[in-house]
């Protein structure tokens, strides 16, 4: 399709975290977190998108490029459950993991703050900015300043770090944060089904007869059924459909797959090492205990979680297959860290990569591919810069690809990306060649209302 729009995105990432599903326990997302840093998309051209939630349930999206082509779509989705509202539960439990408020806070961030908090209780949304905490009383404060430095200020860049529900995070860039869900939210003691929960979306696109659609359903706390296809109409109409199974339990997770292109057939898993409830109990202890517990989860380094997983495929019709192996180890306190390998013995491809967050806004990558049996490599290095609440810049280069940037900037309810690709085998020679450094431009405007 012409372009990838941010917000369906964006509510199917909010349905699973209201559903307490974690994205990141499945081999499909092994290597996300790098993936966000490295392989963005850029805008092409120029294009607006608009997103509305008609009601809690129901949303819309229509998309309009102008440049290269013209081409439109527009789509809706509907959920079992409200999304990108915030309850009285989740204005506590993130106040919870706010750290108390310094001693020195100046009289005007205060007022900034109670000005957001009255927003806040105006029915705030996650798309109209950041979620305020109360200031912290004088005797809080003084005992803030009891605490030894260096613990203070590694637990307030985790939390900050942690913090992905500013708009311009929750859409494309800063992807990696919502990577960083190690622990769930639902307290143990306290567990939930969700059977019967739904998502059901499909989007149009006039200009090349075609329909996209996507429904998943919760057939248990563990389980998932998800359905995509696109349908095309004129000459040459078809139907493709693609059906996955998920099962994602702490432990371990399978996927099962069927795809009537090719006549696919293909399996997933991942396992994790570890006790994985003390891990996230230690997860649980540091963002939301005592600064004794905090202290103590960091001195027995009790955080680090190593998984394996591997896939395998077959397509029927063709009669080709594959599979490939791969290895995670990563850790979230104070700073994330993550680091995989993922091989495919067949085509003889391996693949590591490596992504560090070195400061709260601040995340950099690398990943080194290499092929044993063409000997050919690539390096790509990628860093995303938060620069202030309203804008964030992103860059990458690579050996195959050369350099691209991408700029996300925020204004009310709009966002603003421009981005920009750079020829990788450019040499000036004169002046005037400087017009092919640049290989392409795109701008993208975003709405939500």
């Amino acid at each position: 399709m012409f372009t990838t729009p941010d917000y369906f995105p964006l509510l199917t990432r909010q349905f699973h975290r209201e559903t307490q599903w974690n994205e990141n326990n499945l081999y499909s997302t092994f290597c996300r977190t790098s993936q966000s840093l490295l392989d963005f998309p850029v805008p092409l051209g120029v294009s607006v998108s608009t997103g509305r939630g008609v009601s809690n349930s129901l949303h819309s999206q229509f998309v309009f490029s102008m440049i290269p082509s013209r081409a439109s779509s527009i789509g809706y989705l509907a959920t079992s459950r409200p999304l990108l509202v915030i309850s009285p539960e989740t204005i506590t439990a993130v106040e919870e993991m706010q750290p108390a408020a310094m001693a020195d806070v100046s009289a005007k961030k205060s007022k900034k703050t109670r000005k957001r908090k009255t927003e806040a209780q105006n029915k705030e949304t996650l798309l109209t900015g950041f979620l305020p905490s109360e200031p912290k009383s004088s005797e809080q404060s003084s005992g803030l300043a009891e605490r030894p430095l260096d613990f203070a200020t590694a637990r307030q860049q985790a939390i900050d770090s942690r913090d992905a529900r500013n708009l311009l995070q929750s859409i494309r860039a800063g992807t990696w944060k919502y990577n960083w869900d190690l622990c769930a939210s639902q307290p143990a003691s306290n567990p939930q089904t969700y059977t019967g929960d739904y998502m059901i979306s499909a989007q149009m696109y006039p200009s090349v007869s075609s329909v996209t659609g996507t429904w998943i359903t919760r057939r248990s706390q563990f389980s998932e059924l998800q359905m995509s296809g696109v349908s095309r109409a004129g000459m040459h109409s078809d139907l493709q459909l693609v059906v996955q199974h998920t099962v994602n339990k702490p432990k371990w997770s399978r996927e099962l797959t069927f795809g009537t292109l090719g006549a696919l057939l293909g399996a997933r898993g991942l396992y994790n090492f570890g006790d994985i409830p003390m891990l996230n109990r230690a997860t649980q202890m540091f963002y939301r205990g005592t600064d004794t517990e905090a202290r103590q989860v960091l001195l027995n380094k009790v955080h680090g979680r190593l998984a394996v997983g591997g896939e395998v495929y077959f397509g029927a019709q063709d009669s080709s297959a594959g599979i490939s192996l791969g290895a995670r180890y990563r850790h979230d306190l104070p700073l994330f860290s993550e680091v995989t390998c993922v091989v495919n013995p067949i085509m003889g491809h391996v693949s590591v990569a490596w992504a560090q967050a070195l400061r709260p806004r601040l995340c950099c990558a690398a990943r080194y591919e290499f092929n044993l049996f063409s000997i050919t490599s690539d390096l790509a290095m990628g860093v995303e810069w938060q620069l202030d609440d309203n804008s964030i810049v992103k860059a990458r280069w690579s050996d195959s690809q050369g350099l691209k940037c991408l700029v996300d900037a925020r204004m009310n309810n709009m966002v603003f990306s421009m981005g920009l690709t750079f020829n990788k085998d450019y040499k000036a020679e004169r002046a005037a060649d400087v017009a092919r450094l640049i290989k392409s431009f795109g701008l993208q405007f975003q709405w939500f209302i």
